[in-house]
């Protein structure tokens, strides 16, 4: 619908204001249904017409106001706010003559914008194009709703359906809504309070009597005589007539989904792929209302996580059959249109725990198999989680899991690729070299980022046997993986060997120092530093500080608060303000490995050396 603000950046000719610039933040969104000019002589302001809600009032100005003026307009002030208008213009060839500070104080204490505008014949043709625009809105409200009745699935019998049709119907019009039936009562009301003006004409309360225009029309197909009742202060053009009658149609629709269960319009995948396209081009409510019938938890979630499985050279059609079966109720599952290898699933987050573990055996147990996760995002942010995940399920193959999470830059990919992976091969030679080396290797990446307990769960072993792992590839790289710097060491070259070979395959290059090789690429690796570290300059405190003098300490709270001299309390608040910004996640809770768990520690850890220096990153062998 069109706002004061349209009107001043969309027809430049008309040469409008606020007389207030700070009213264009407050104002800016008024709707405008059209221009009333209303006569004004010097003497006695009196409008001789009577402007509809929504109405800019317009009134020329060609003089200095007097004291009689003056109050003459401050009653017109008072009129236009008590029909609701949407603002007062004032119209003047030259200069604008004086607006009496009086006047200035009442019209924002009533919260009625004054505007000024130089224009003149270019006025003629505004309600021309508050028309036109009010038209083009309704056409696109109208298709919106026509491509939701394309795609209901008819077995749509939720009341929160009819909910948000309301809902949007009361947005659309900026009036009152309410869904009404003779044996049910109120079914829906939009806004829900007893100040509904639709509510006043159903029950036929003395506030009806302050309802200037209703509309009452019923809902064919059902059995209780339902109607559809919009009360509104301002009268229903033909744009508005025509949401009426499409949302009538939808209502009708939702009211014989819950007479016939049975029955449906198309399938259920077809109604959840809908539900998905019309959820990630930000169309949250009739995406909610698609989605009711095969994922009724996302009627009312406010958080959501989206995955994409990409199938690869497997049958897509296997494992979307499979992830609808074993998710169903819990997630929302969609073949992808645009790529035909790959699966959207959209799960709320607090179903997040019953899901995770089935998505992450499925991959792991079918090689091929890629999974990117987003990180979670509110419901009308589902397109951006959509575009994280899509990114993150390219990264994947370069996960030992096959699984990536999120869009976090990584520092092993800065690195020259060749030398990069002679110094990694060379620093785990050992290792690689000892027959059980690939239980081994595949033990580091999980015991080396979690605690023995968490860390033997997820990877389904005994605790003791991770530990056997763990002393014996310390042993064989004669590495302390107790201290932070040598477990960083070995999750960076983990991560080297992780990467895809560059363009023309590897070549055989000597093992550099770690320091050389960080020098092939010390502008890219300090820019990749400043950026993961750059959070935590929103933050008043040296959270920076503590950071890097917990991580030389191993991770001991005690110790750093001892090092910095302040209390344990307020170190583990550092922490924890650092953990947020930096998207951290050092809890020991988590049973799976996730790409972004793995480093997250090791990513701050190399950022820190960096930038500071500290702590070191070196490779210095363990005593015997």
């Amino acid at each position: 619908m069109p706002t004061l603000e349209d009107l001043i950046t969309e027809r430049p000719e008309l040469r409008l204001r606020f007389l207030d610039p700070a009213h264009a933040r407050t104002h800016g969104g008024t709707r405008v249904m059209e221009v009333s000019v209303v006569p004004l002589a010097q003497a006695a302001v009196n409008p001789s017409v009577s402007p509809a809600a929504g109405s800019l009032a317009l009134v020329t100005l060609v003089s200095e106001l007097d004291t009689h003026g003056a109050t003459v307009l401050a009653q017109l002030v008072r009129y236009l706010k008590q029909r609701r208008a949407a603002g007062l213009v004032f119209q003047s060839s030259g200069r604008l003559p004086h607006i009496p500070e009086t006047v200035r104080v009442l019209a924002g204490q009533l919260e009625l914008p004054l505007l000024s505008t130089a224009a003149g014949t270019e006025w003629a043709e505004v309600n021309g194009y508050l028309q036109q625009q009010r038209a083009r809105f309704a056409e696109r409200q109208v298709e919106r709703l026509d491509g939701l009745l394309s795609s209901l699935p008819s077995q749509f019998a939720n009341p929160k359906a009819i909910g948000s049709i309301a809902d949007w119907l009361a947005e659309a019009l900026d009036a009152d809504v309410v869904v009404h039936s003779v044996e049910r009562g109120i079914i829906a009301a939009a806004p829900d309070s007893r100040a509904n003006l639709a509510r006043a004409v159903i029950f036929a309360t003395p506030d009806a009597d302050m309802v200037e225009h209703s509309r009452r029309v019923q809902i064919h197909g059902t059995d209780d005589e339902a109607v559809l009742v919009v009360g509104s202060h301002r009268p229903f053009d033909d744009a508005a007539v025509s949401m009426i009658r499409h949302a009538v149609k939808l209502l009708g629709g939702c009211e014989q989904a819950r007479q016939d269960h049975q029955a449906a319009v198309l399938a259920p995948r077809s109604a959840r792929q809908a539900a998905t396209q019309l959820l990630l081009t930000g169309q949250v409510v009739v995406g909610q209302v698609v989605a009711n019938t095969v994922a009724p938890q996302l009627m009312d979630t406010p958080r959501l996580i989206v995955r994409i499985v990409d199938t690869g050279t497997q049958d897509r059609e296997q494992f979307l059959r499979r992830c609808e079966r074993t998710l169903q109720g819990k997630s929302l599952v969609s073949p992808c249109p645009g790529k035909e290898k790959q699966i959207i699933i959209m799960t709320p987050t607090r179903e997040d725990e019953r899901v995770e573990p089935d998505l992450r055996q499925m991959i792991s147990s079918h090689k091929g198999l890629l999974m990117g996760e987003s990180t979670p995002y509110a419901l009308a942010d589902s397109g951006a989680g959509y575009a994280e995940a899509a990114e993150a399920v390219r990264n994947a193959a370069r996960s030992p899991e096959r699984i990536s999470v999120g869009t976090e830059p990584k520092f092993a990919p800065l690195l020259p690729r060749n030398e990069a992976r002679a110094w990694a091969q060379a620093l785990l030679a050992p290792l690689l070299a000892a027959p059980e080396h690939e239980q081994v290797l595949h033990s580091l990446p999980t015991g080396l980022s979690f605690k023995g307990a968490e860390a033997a769960r997820g990877l389904g072993i005994h605790r003791n046997t991770l530990h056997h792992r763990l002393d014996r590839a310390a042993n064989l790289l004669a590495l302390d993986l107790t201290r932070l710097n040598d477990r960083v060491l070995v999750l960076l070259a983990l991560n080297i060997l992780a990467l895809p070979a560059p363009q023309g395959g590897f070549t055989d290059v000597q093992a550099p120092e770690l320091a050389d090789l960080i020098a092939a690429r010390s502008v890219e690796v300090k820019e990749w530093a400043e950026q993961r570290l750059r959070a935590l300059e929103s933050d008043p405190r040296d959270l920076l500080g503590t950071v890097r003098v917990w991580l030389e300490k191993n991770l001991s709270i005690g110790e750093t608060a001892q090092a910095l001299g302040l209390s344990t309390a307020t170190v583990r608040s550092h922490k924890s303000a650092a953990e947020v910004l930096l998207g951290m996640d050092p809890t020991t809770k988590t049973i799976s490995v996730k790409d972004t768990d793995v480093v997250s520690i090791a990513d701050i850890y190399i950022a820190s050396y960096l930038l500071t220096g500290s702590p070191e990153l070196k490779h210095v062998a363990a005593a015997p």
